[in-house]
Formats: structure tokens, C-alpha cells, sequence
């Protein structure tokens, strides 16, 4: 079975880099790679989860994203495979990835079994 469009939900924790092999095991030369990566905001007692990050946060989460992708692009490019990064902002990971692939056809959907906690979560997300 050839899988031309995978989607792997990415959070930089052991479990997603090793979906992310795994896809990379799956796919062939010239297939497309999104790489998806979920932002949840911070809880704040007072009023639960807020979406407003400031921007000081969010730029440190993208620019850590980024540096992260550029090494999968580099493994990904090794084996043919084009790869894009799609980051989304939601406090529910689980509905954003829902939400997102509803809107986008992939053959694929490789997720790992979990994702990051605490502050690792914080500043880079999670799946």
C-alpha cells in the first residue's frame, strides 16, 4: 500500500520522534510529510485555560519548533520525503488535531502514545 500524504502529530518527546521514524519508514520517495505540532495555552486558576500567550512565549515556542524542524527536514530530505510543518494554536490538542485533519485529506495519521507533561509541555506543546 503506498501512502502519498502522512500526517504525524509532533510534540518532540521520544513517543513523537519515533512516530516520526516510523512515518519516515512508511513513506516513499517523492510522498509529503506534515509534521503537526499543537500550542495549548496556560492555565491560569482564576479563569482555566487561556489561549493568550504573550508574544514573547509564542515566539519562544515557534523558534524552538522551527529548530527542531530543520532537523527533521534534514533527516526527511535523506530519504526523498518533502516535509512541512503546520503549528496550531488551541488548548485542546486532542480537537485541534482532530479539527485539522477533518479539514485535510492525508492517507495517513501517525500519532504516538504520549505526549509531553509539565513544562515541557508549556513551552513547546504537545500531541
Amino acid at each position: 500500500m503506498s501512502f502519498k500524504e502522512i500526517l504525524v502529530a509532533y510534540d518532540a518527546s521520544g513517543f513523537s520522534d519515533r512516530a516520526f521514524r516510523k512515518a519516515l519508514d512508511i513513506a516513499e520517495p517523492k510522498s509529503n510529510l506534515t509534521v503537526l505540532t499543537v500550542i495549548t495555552g496556560i492555565y491560569q486558576p482564576s479563569i482555566g485555560f487561556s489561549m493568550k500567550l504573550n508574544k514573547d512565549l509564542l515566539d519562544k515556542q515557534n523558534n524552538v519548533l522551527k529548530k527542531i524542524f530543520l532537523k527533521l527536514q534534514d533527516t526527511a530530505k535523506k530519504k526523498e520525503i518533502k516535509l512541512s510543518l503546520k503549528i496550531i494554536q488551541d488548548n485542546s490538542v486532542s480537537n485541534a488535531i482532530i479539527k485539522y485533519v477533518n479539514s485535510h485529506k492525508y492517507d495517513l495519521i501517525v500519532i504516538g502514545s504520549h505526549g509531553r507533561t509539565g513544562l515541557n509541555k508549556l513551552i513547546l506543546g504537545s500531541v
